[in-house]
């Protein structure tokens, strides 16, 4: 169950932008190696990235780039024309904007917190929060002003 909630969560950090297919999902053409637009791209981007494995989601129409950055994991996202439409990566509730973990503290008090992950695009941040609770499991979605809504509820 805990890793069909991480894989949620990470493909809900991926639906912000045009494409809706989990980049953890495994089929044929996978492995496909970018072509230089999104080789390109990525290096402008990413200048310092290290250990660099890449992947395409299970439509093959999106590129992810899986790499360390300042000591970071990251993975960044590519169409085929080498557009960047954005970076996740895994956080803890201390990484979280002092207004959003406030928020998350009132409204959720009695939930605990399984998964975060940051979702950073050039229109700005949102945050994926995987809750549990006895009766539920959600992932709630949050602007860093704050504010909180419920993406995707599932009763136990």
């Amino acid at each position: 169950m805990k890793k069909i909630i991480i894989i949620a969560t990470f493909a809900v950090a991926i639906l912000g932008s045009s494409f809706t297919a989990s980049a953890t999902e495994k089929d044929p053409g996978t492995n496909r190696e970018p072509n230089l637009k999104v080789k390109i791209a990525f290096t402008s981007e990413f200048r310092q990235a290290a250990d660099v494995q890449w992947s395409t989601t299970a439509n093959s129409s999106v590129f992810l780039a899986k790499f360390k950055f300042n000591n970071e994991d990251l993975q960044a996202f590519f169409t085929e024309e080498g557009e960047f439409l954005g970076t996740t990566r895994q956080i803890v509730k201390s990484q979280l904007p002092v207004m959003v973990a406030s928020q998350l503290d009132k409204q959720y008090a009695d939930s605990h917190v399984v998964t975060i992950f940051e979702y950073s695009k050039p229109e700005g941040l949102e945050y994926y929060i995987t809750l549990t609770t006895t009766k539920d499991t959600r992932i709630v979605k949050a602007s860093p002003n704050g504010e909180i809504s419920v993406y995707k509820k599932n009763v136990k």
